[in-house]
């Protein structure tokens, strides 16, 4: 599957929750944020 990158600035706090829960998950923030990103685009459909 090819990929883009894309950038997004967000809250501090909102960036330390996706650390924390990518640490629980022990999986990589950017596969957390996917995840999520996934979920949310999935809602909206």
């Amino acid at each position: 599957m090819d990929t883009k990158v894309i950038t997004a600035h967000v809250p501090l706090p909102l960036a330390e929750k996706v650390d924390q829960l990518a640490a629980r998950l022990e999986r990589p923030r950017g596969w957390t944020v996917k995840q999520a990103l996934s979920a949310w685009v999935d809602l909206e459909e």
